[in-house]
This record gives C-alpha cells, structure tokens and sequence, in this order.
C-alpha cells in the first residue's frame, strides 16, 4: 500500500468506527485506523525526503550534508537574531 491508500483505508475504519456499525470491535477498529493513518503519515514523510532528493539531483546540485544544513541554518539563526537586536 502507498500513503494515499494508508489514509483511505484509515477513513474508512474511522467511518465505520464512527457510525456504530462496527461497535462490538470498535476498540480495534480504531487501532487499525489509528496505524494506517501512522503509516500514510510516514509515507508522506518518506516521499517528500525522495522528492526532495530528486529536485536536487534534477536541478544537477548535491544533496547538503546533515550537519551543513544545521550548521546553515544555525548561522542564519545567529544573524536574525543579532538583526532584531
């Protein structure tokens, strides 16, 4: 399953949860709602990292490291901070 379907399949069970057709499993009804809309969220996490590695890779660039978007982003920090003071 890719995340979009994750999250129809935890809809679904949410719905069903919901309208009180399922009542006698509700509890695990919701449980297996509840993980599907986990895994539909760490797919969306997974894709948006691919995505992003994509783009760089089409666009010809490197990908940064970790510690060198920290360390950017730490600076940038540093220098708002010293602007605003």
């Amino acid at each position: 399953m890719n995340g979009h379907e994750h999250y129809q399949r935890a809809e679904e069970l949410a719905e069903k949860v919901s309208s009180g057709r399922a009542y006698a499993d509700a509890i695990e009804t919701a449980m297996l709602a509840q993980v599907h809309a986990t895994l539909a969220l760490a797919a969306a996490t997974a894709d948006a990292t691919n995505f992003r590695r994509d783009l760089y890779a089409g666009n010809g660039d490197e990908l940064p490291a970790t510690t060198a978007r920290k360390k950017n982003f730490a600076a940038k920090s540093a220098d708002a901070a010293n602007d605003f003071i």
